[in-house]
């Protein structure tokens, strides 16, 4: 807790503490609100000893509770409230020699109030501890949060530039003289992703852009025009966005994507309004290919793990395997 705000709880306890006192003191003698040069030593002796008693276990006591020392604590509480009680009724013997401390009338109920008191500055002091208790506890959380999440988002992109560098090196075997395009298209793709992603979230647009270099260097793979069919907004108007979202989809729809002669075999979207974007991916695959490759959901469990953390309950996403397509769709409301 800040020291600002700690000394503003004081404050108004005291603040409050005085009033009640002035309160019960015109209560008592009928008397007016008195003028701050009428107060006798009485009021001032009263606060002093409210205020001995609250930070004596404010400061020290506390140790007996937070240790969970019960008997101890219990104990001193009552010791206290005597020997903090008969000290101050003997300062107030200074100026009202009338008082009879042997009187149970006189020594009774300041004592119940002492007690009070002290139970009171413990009060305020495992306030002030539960709430610096929050504070650290939602700090470590979001301390938490950032690094999982950086976590996840450094499990995907390794994930995706080795599935990459294998095309990469099958192109360069199969076109040599397509390699040199890929390679410019990766380039621009890790730029993106080593440099635009370190931020929460990334414009749309860039993040299209990105989904579209992936796609063409993909492209380079098949010969058939008809084999990818993509629908991609022509631009969008500063709509944000977390990074690195959809490529896990998509990824995996070109790694078990099956030609069965339908077209087109892999069906990518995107649309967007200032309000949601929404992502689709289908393709045709084979049981077959899926039952032979164990490794292909790592992406897809860290992209929901991510949505969880990000997006929360502002996002639906459905999943559909039905033989032989697979069906991706992805809402996440803005």
């Amino acid at each position: 807790m800040k020291p600002i705000l700690k000394i503003l709880i004081h404050a108004i306890y005291w603040m409050v503490f005085g009033s009640f006192s002035l309160a019960v003191s015109v209560l008592q003698h009928g008397d007016e609100w008195p003028l701050l040069s009428n107060i006798n030593p009485h009021y001032f002796i009263n606060f002093a000893w409210a205020a001995v008693a609250f930070y004596l276990f404010y400061f020290y006591f506390i140790r007996f509770f937070e240790r969970k020392q019960f008997f101890l604590y219990l104990f001193f509480s009552v010791l206290l409230s005597i020997a903090i009680t008969i000290v101050f009724l003997l300062v107030h013997k200074i100026f009202y020699h009338s008082f009879n401390l042997l009187d149970l009338h006189v020594f009774g109920p300041p004592i119940a109030g002492t007690f009070i008191i002290l139970q009171t500055g413990i009060l305020v002091r495992g306030f002030e501890t539960w709430f610096s208790n929050i504070q650290l506890k939602t700090e470590l959380e979001n301390k938490n949060l950032k690094n999982e999440l950086e976590l996840l988002k450094s499990q995907v992109n390794p994930h995706f530039l080795f599935n990459t560098l294998n095309n990469i090196d099958s192109l360069i075997h199969s076109i040599p003289d397509n390699a040199s395009a890929a390679l410019i298209t990766l380039s621009e793709m890790l730029r993106y992703m080593i440099y635009e992603t370190k931020t929460d979230t990334v414009p749309l647009q860039k993040e299209i852009n990105y989904l579209k270099n992936y796609i063409r260097l993909q492209q380079l793979r098949f010969r058939n025009p008809d084999y990818i069919r993509v629908s991609f907004p022509d631009s969008c108007r500063g709509e944000q966005i977390a990074p690195m979202l959809f490529i896990p989809f998509i990824e995996n729809a070109f790694k078990f994507s099956t030609d069965k002669g339908i077209y087109p075999v892999i069906d990518i979207s995107v649309f967007c309004n200032a309000k949601s974007v929404l992502f689709t991916c289908v393709n045709y695959y084979s049981q077959e290919k899926t039952a032979n490759n164990k490794t292909g959901g790592l992406g897809l469990c860290n992209v929901k793990r991510r949505l969880d953390l990000l997006y929360a309950e502002n996002y639906s996403l459905n999943i559909k395997n039905e033989s032989p397509t697979f069906n991706v769709e992805l809402r996440i409301d803005l």
